[in-house]
């Protein structure tokens, strides 16, 4: 016979499973069906001790959703089952240790593990992974303070700058590192932060979200430039922050400008703006350099020095482009293609077709030209001499420069060719243009 307070506890699993899928009877018949689906559906009950069951939830964001906003209800229709004055209290899954036998003595606590997280993470992405530099150094420790033993923790923290220049890496690494020190976290792209209010609100989900989201330790969202004029997520994202940073949290945000820079209203940004604003700014020569060894290193690679000096002096509009031209360095070495006019145009190809929205309309633009010229886009990052191919590089170059590119710059991309060079390229290119009504509508 198994002592009890009340005839209704379950005195083996068995029972303890079927008592538990008598609660989830009664939620289901009391829950809308969406928060029925997405919280509870699949819990299972691993032990009762004492007055209290102990039930499996599929995460730790489920558990701590489940215990802070769901526990009255659930309590509720626990007692209908399990007799007056039962406690529930959800535990992720593989958390839970057997029950001590009579020999073993008190069980003790199990160790913190992993923090509730909400969204993704990428946790590949490492602060050790990350290339420290002079144009990143603020960001990077603005971030690290909240994750470390720091005297100074400022909060909120944006980071703003060019695609591709590390931002997400940076986000992902603090999330993954709180995340491993057991603290809740959320981390979203500004789209996704959109969609889900959005479709929390269509469901009649609204408290679930802001339950959800406002509760965490850390928030974290990338791309806040894709909620810009979007006001009812504006406003959500303002009292979120809030939610956070009142409760202790902190707060991180990137984005491609400054958010003075965005369609946001000033009760955003002015939050914003009141943290750390830190811009990310392209690496120099020497910490190309040095990025580019990294990554030779893990990619276990060894290029030859004038590679590397090639690759190294190019002006690069970010992260993102340089990683391409390594790994375009690479395959060419690991296929035993790699010279010096074969690299220039690899240089220029991933140049052109890898960088941000203003770039990409740069290739376009090379391949009108390319189109009028007859010659392709490779011809013209090339060393060909070729008559068509010299007019339409002399082209291209004038009206990139008129796009505001520097004479270094184009230097890079057209074949590491030196500025006297480029700035006759140009020059020659501003007289065909102006005696061209067909290319002038071209470049304009």
């Amino acid at each position: 016979m198994c002592p009890s307070m009340d005839e209704r506890v379950p005195c083996t699993d068995r029972e303890l499973a079927r008592s538990w899928q008598g609660v989830l009877g009664r939620l289901e018949l009391e829950l809308n069906p969406h928060n029925f689906a997405a919280w509870l559906r699949g819990t299972r009950a691993v032990r009762m001790e004492e007055r209290l069951v102990v039930v499996e939830a599929a995460s730790e964001m489920a558990c701590s959703w489940l215990n802070q906003r769901m526990k009255v209800v659930v309590e509720r229709a626990a007692a209908q089952v399990f007799g007056p004055e039962v406690g529930v209290e959800f535990v992720a899954a593989g958390t839970v240790a057997p029950a001590p036998t009579a020999a073993a003595g008190p069980a003790t606590r199990p160790a913190p593990g992993r923090g509730p997280i909400l969204g993704k993470l990428n946790c590949a992405y490492t602060f050790d992974e990350y290339q420290p530099a002079e144009g990143n150094r603020l960001a990077l420790q603005s971030c690290l303070s909240l994750v470390e033993e720091m005297d100074l923790r400022i909060s909120p923290v944006v980071i703003f700058g060019a695609p591709g220049m590390g931002k997400t890496h940076l986000l992902h690494a603090l999330a993954c590192r709180a995340a491993e020190q057991g603290r809740s976290v959320a981390c979203l792209s500004a789209e996704e932060f959109a969609n889900r209010f959005l479709g929390a609100m269509r469901e009649h989900r609204a408290a679930e979200f802001q339950g959800a989201l406002r509760s965490v330790d850390l928030l974290v969202i990338d791309d806040l430039q894709q909620i810009a004029g979007k006001r009812a997520t504006q406003d959500e994202l303002v009292h979120t922050m809030d939610a956070v940073c009142n409760g202790g949290g902190h707060v991180v945000v990137a984005s491609e400008k400054h958010p003075f820079e965005l369609d946001l209203p000033e009760r955003l940004s002015s939050r914003l703006a009141a943290g750390i604003v830190t811009r990310v700014e392209p690496f120099r020569m020497a910490e190309r350099r040095a990025f580019l060894e990294r990554v030779a290193r893990r990619l276990r690679a060894s290029l030859p020095g004038w590679a590397t000096d090639r690759i190294a002096g190019c002006e690069v509009p970010s992260v993102r482009v340089l990683l391409g031209a390594i790994h375009a360095a690479v395959a060419l070495e690991r296929n035993g293609m790699l010279e010096p006019a074969r690299l220039d145009v690899e240089l220029a190809r991933v140049a052109l077709a890898e960088a941000s929205n203003g770039m990409i309309g740069e290739r376009e633009l090379l391949e009108r030209i390319a189109r009028r010229y007859q010659v392709t886009v490779d011809e013209i990052a090339g060393r060909s001499r070729r008559g068509p191919v010299a007019e339409a590089r002399a082209v291209a170059v004038a009206a990139l420069q008129e796009r505001g590119r520097s004479l270094s710059q184009l230097g890079s991309l057209f074949g590491q060719r030196d500025k006297s060079t480029i700035s006759g390229l140009a020059e020659r290119g501003r007289e065909l243009v102006a005696g061209d009504e067909g290319l002038r509508t071209i470049v304009a």
